[in-house]
């Protein structure tokens, strides 16, 4: 427990530096009253920086797991040790696809921050200093598998695991994360069989177009939901409409002049109502 409490040592200063710097754009912003150009590309910078810290949040919660399920797991039984051994998978799998999204992100911001004419100086900084605790952070999980590794091989119980986690990691789990999406314009959508034009009834309810009763899902893109918590656009949110229903307060659109990102709040909650993502850009 003493080295999990150094670890958060070191990472609560990243995100105490990064509260900071998302206290000073909310003070320097608060006045306006009008999205201008500069405060959109402020409240883009504080929504990235915020789903970085929630990641690095998300990946210490887990880190937690794995140490507690692998202690005292000597005097399991097999049946228990197998379930154990997929629920430590598991977490790694998902503190593998979030140190890479947080890494994404990281390195988005950078991009956005260093092209834009509104750059912020003391941002620069602050992404050092995040890319500082990602990194440490990366040589943590590193270790946390080298002694899980060590575990399996030390216990007879745990050996045959191993297999087990293969075929978990390859089959159950990939059928349980996949999730597809797909964008383009009206037109686009329309000769692909994903969007149909309304009837004049339903134009006049303000509706352009609705989803196909059936579509081909094999024109979408497959992706891991736990390692796409962001899709980058070149396209600027005002220019994107989501067709597919997702629910409320999931995700959050954030983007600049030329560009935006949609970013992934809560995966569950995100595909709970459609696993297909159907993005219209205009």
């Amino acid at each position: 427990m003493d080295s999990m409490a150094v670890r958060d040592s070191r990472f609560r200063v990243a995100l105490v530096v990064a509260a900071a710097v998302l206290l000073l754009f909310s003070s320097c912003t608060a006045e306006k009253q009008k999205l201008d150009p500069q405060q959109q590309h402020i409240e883009s910078v504080m929504a990235i920086l915020a789903q970085v810290q929630k990641n690095l949040g998300r990946i210490q919660q887990k880190e937690a797991v794995v140490e507690r399920l692998s202690s005292g797991i000597e005097g399991k039984n097999s049946q228990n040790a197998e379930q154990i051994g997929k629920d430590i998978a598991a977490s790694i799998h998902f503190i593998d696809s979030t140190l890479v999204a947080s890494k994404n992100l990281v390195r988005k911001l950078e991009e956005e921050n260093s092209s834009s004419s509104y750059r912020v100086e003391s941002l620069d900084r602050l992404v050092s200093e995040l890319q500082l605790a990602i990194n440490t952070k990366d040589g943590e999980v590193t270790a946390l598998k080298g002694n899980v590794q060590k575990l399996n091989a030390q216990l007879s119980s745990l050996l045959a695991t191993v297999d087990v986690l293969d075929e978990y990691i390859q089959g159950q789990e990939a059928q349980l994360y996949t999730v597809y999406y797909i964008s383009g314009t009206f037109d686009e959508l329309v000769s692909k069989g994903i969007l149909v034009s309304v009837n004049p009834i339903e134009k006049l309810f303000g509706k352009e177009y609705r989803l196909a009763s059936d579509f081909n899902v094999k024109l979408f893109k497959k992706v891991d939901m736990l390692e796409t918590r962001d899709l980058f656009f070149d396209k600027p949110m005002r220019s994107l409409n989501i067709v597919t229903p997702h629910t409320a307060g999931s995700y959050e659109l954030v983007g600049g002049k030329t560009s935006s990102l949609l970013l992934i709040r809560d995966e569950n909650a995100f595909w709970q109502k459609s696993r297909c993502l159907v993005i219209v850009t205009e």
